[in-house]
């Protein structure tokens, strides 16, 4: 019981959270095996209504180490760009760019999505329930041109995702991706942004890797997190084998099957991260983003979700991946996932806030190896004088005499 008392103290003394700081984020486009982590900003993120404490508080969680920071350039969080076609208003994608700067991070945006007129709809108007909806194949070029728009505005910006998730490019009809059209629209965003900014980082296709439990799907990858659709898998060889460039190709999974939610133990379930990671290196020759991730825990408390999301990021860590984004890091009742810092009024630190910020700058320098001591249940990060250990099963596992409490978190060393 005297151990076990020691290391729940490690796991509360992990959660008072202090910011470290320092260094400079690489190029996560450049190939190399270390991996930048970064967040994606999505309705809520310390925005402008907050009090100046409150926004502080936040910022200073945001601003511990430097960090890939990814807007999208309409909705999650920002207005329509181009309410009319000429007419511009970039007064909240300019303050969430501002959010960015002041807490030093890498910015990235994301070209999505499109205003109303885009899609058929009266200028001037937004319907916000129409955010998923596609620009129709005649406007094609007119989006194009707003995404060379963004990124003359943006110089500081080098890395931009085209669109987001296939939103809106599903074929009914054909019970499938309508990847043919997507590529094209990829194909002109692309032509227009590098024409206006060469030194631009370009990325995409943003597929969603949906995973089921059932066998009879056919699919070239499958494993213990169960089968992954192949639709976008196929989605993918077409973007890599018709597109006019990209410097990295980016991915989306959850660990729920699609039919039967979660079919193993979290730890195994996140090996899609790196099957996923590795099969889409080998395909497209590019560096991995994963733009978005959903590791489920089972147990649905701060601390499990924040040790499966650290798992994920191992398991991409393992097989190379380039970047990994934390889709909205200010918690939200409707995002049952790890954030970064609590929802107002007492925004503060999470589970995840410490040992994210202690990983993130060991990670993106290559000085962290990721160590699995029992497999499915135990990883460890080590850096030489400092270990962040993970226990992601349900129930207490031994790391030596040790034995470490269900879901938990410690970091040891000097």
């Amino acid at each position: 019981m005297g151990i076990l008392a020691v290391v729940a103290g490690l796991v509360t003394a992990l959660v008072t959270w202090l910011p470290v700081g320092g260094g400079v984020l690489g190029d996560p486009t450049a190939g190399q095996q270390d991996m930048a982590l970064g967040v994606t900003h999505g309705q809520y993120s310390l925005d402008s209504w907050l009090t100046p404490e409150q926004r502080e508080s936040g910022e200073q969680i945001l601003g511990a180490t430097p960090l890939l920071q990814n807007q999208h350039i309409m909705g999650f969080g920002v207005g329509n760009p181009e309410p009319s076609p000429g007419q511009y208003d970039w007064s909240r994608l300019d303050e969430r760019m501002g959010l960015i700067t002041r807490t030093a991070g890498t910015p990235v945006i994301t070209l999505c999505c499109a205003p109303d007129w885009m899609k058929g709809g009266r200028p001037g108007t937004t319907n916000w329930d129409n955010l998923a909806v596609a620009p129709q194949p005649a406007h094609y070029a007119d989006f194009a041109k707003l995404a060379a728009k963004v990124a003359l505005r943006y110089p500081q910006v080098r890395y931009f995702q085209v669109w987001n998730e296939l939103k809106g490019f599903w074929d009914d009809a054909a019970g499938d991706w309508d990847i043919k059209d997507f590529t094209d629209f990829y194909n002109q965003v692309y032509d227009a942004v590098k024409q206006v900014r060469p030194d631009a980082k370009i990325g995409g296709p943003y597929v969603v890797l949906n995973l089921f439990a059932a066998t009879d799907h056919p699919s070239t990858m499958k494993g213990a997190y169960g089968v992954v659709d192949q639709r976008s898998l196929d989605a993918i060889c077409y973007w890599n084998e018709h597109k006019h460039g990209a410097d990295f190709v980016a991915l989306d999974a959850s660990t729920l099957t699609r039919d039967k939610g979660l079919i193993a133990s979290p730890g195994a379930a996140s090996a899609i991260y790196s099957d996923a990671t590795r099969w889409a290196r080998d395909l497209t020759g590019l560096p991995v983003w994963w733009s978005e991730f959903y590791p489920e825990a089972p147990e649905k408390t701060d601390q499990a979700r924040a040790v499966v999301t650290l798992d994920a990021v191992a398991r991409a860590a393992e097989a190379g991946a380039a970047a990994m984004l934390l889709w909205q890091p200010q918690a939200s009742d409707d995002l049952p996932y790890s954030a970064l810092w609590t929802a107002p009024p007492d925004i503060g630190p999470t589970c995840l806030t410490k040992a994210w910020t202690w990983l993130a700058p060991r990670l993106r320098t290559g000085s962290v190896t990721v160590v699995r001591d029992v497999a499915d249940d135990l990883v460890r990060f080590v850096d030489g004088q400092q270990t962040l250990t993970l226990n992601i099963s349900a129930s207490a596992e031994l790391q030596g005499t040790v034995a470490l409490p269900p879901f938990s978190i410690t970091l040891t060393g000097t």
